[in-house]
């Protein structure tokens, strides 16, 4: 497995750290990001580069380069926007049209051309844009697994990845920021899957059960279907007569949508506490600032109740979540000379999805059997 990656910094006055807690045993939380190489002139110096025909007038909403690196990163909102720079014939036409078809799609494809060698800085100047679900337009193990190592380092956005068998995810199986697809490769499952459900409002859709436009279901022996599950990697069948993906849950077996919904509580917490410092002339070192700031971190936490990613607790009928804070007294002399305030903590219960059922029923029957209490003696 490719060497741990440390997680990229940010400019931010708000640190959200959250700690999953697991029992013992529109920002666009949906948008894409299509990763490729950045093609290399040939022999003769010709060819090469970014493609950069597509313009603001064709549905290209941004187009960012990295000095550092010469990634560039560019937002397209159709697919004939992205057309102009990678056409029908290219491996990321494929993968962006598979998007654009599903019926949740968002709005916009982001695709970030990076340097060979240069993937790890090049998502480090673009990993605070707006996407949080990342694909490669063409199959490539080694950058696959450093990606994989970056989200994994980060827990903040995913690696979605597509294979046509569980051993080629030996490189990062257990990652649990990288979701492993099953498909023959002339489909672009991986692109199609996140358009099928990923921009829905977050907490209210597991990733199970879905249907993807324009994919063909697959066919598994028994044998290799336990395969596929036993290695935390979905696939895409026929069950009843419904295409449905198999599964919803990410390399390690933790389910997307729990993840997912983690990503929202953090992204949103650090976004509306950043939103109290820029909107407020001044938030004073006293119960009433920090008052205002719980207040926020709890309306966060009952909007995600509200959306289906915080539990219900039976009791009170609210969402099953708790918000605290230490007053001024209790802080640090170095915070208070810093004014930075660290006394608020948070946790919530994860509310779930129903994958399966067992149901039990009994049938009663008036016939008398041999073996049947009451039957007649010979």
């Amino acid at each position: 497995m490719a060497t741990a990656i440390a997680p990229y910094g940010r400019i931010t006055d708000v640190i959200v750290n959250l700690k999953v807690q697991q029992p013992i045993p529109q920002i666009g939380f949906g948008n894409i990001l299509f990763v490729t190489k950045t093609p290399v002139p040939d022999k003769d110096g010709h060819g090469g580069g970014v493609p950069n025909n597509a313009t603001t007038t064709d549905g290209l909403l941004r187009s960012i380069t990295d000095t550092k690196t010469g990634a560039v990163y560019k937002e397209y909102s159709n697919i004939d926007a992205l057309a102009l720079d990678y056409d029908s014939s290219t491996p990321m036409y494929a993968k962006a049209a598979m998007y654009f078809t599903q019926d949740a799609a968002s709005d916009r494809v982001a695709v970030l051309s990076y340097p060979d060698g240069k993937l790890q800085d090049s998502l480090g100047a673009f990993w605070f844009q707006d996407w949080y679900f990342m694909v490669f337009d063409k199959d490539d193990p080694t950058d696959m697994a450093l990606a994989s190592n970056i989200c994994e380092a980060n827990l903040l956005k995913f690696l979605v990845v597509q294979e046509e068998s569980v051993d080629a995810f030996s490189a990062w199986e257990g990652n649990q920021y990288t979701i492993d697809c099953v498909h023959p490769m002339d489909e672009a499952m991986d692109a199609g899957f996140i358009g099928s459900v990923a921009s829905k409002t977050v907490g209210s859709a597991t990733w199970k059960f879905k249907q993807i436009n324009g994919l063909t279901t697959q066919d598994f022996s028994s044998t290799d279907f336990t395969g596929i599950n036993n290695h935390h990697a979905i696939a895409y069948v026929m069950v009843n007569g419904t295409p449905e993906t198999s599964e919803g849950w990410t390399s390690n077996g933790e389910y997307i949508d729990s993840l997912h919904g983690d990503t929202w509580v953090k992204t949103m917490v650090q976004l509306n506490v950043q939103k109290d410092f820029q909107q407020n002339d001044k938030i004073a070192y006293e119960k009433s600032g920090i008052d205002l700031l719980t207040g926020t971190v709890y309306n966060t936490l009952d909007t995600a109740w509200q959306q289906g990613i915080v539990l219900t607790d039976d009791a009170t009928k609210k969402g099953d979540f708790h918000v605290e804070a230490s007053d001024r007294n209790a802080q640090s002399l170095q915070d208070l000379s810093k004014r930075h305030y660290g006394g608020i903590q948070f946790w919530y219960h994860r509310s779930g999805a129903i994958h399966s059922a067992t149901i039990n029923g009994v049938v009663q029957s008036d016939t008398i059997t041999s073996n049947g209490g009451g039957g007649a003696s010979s």
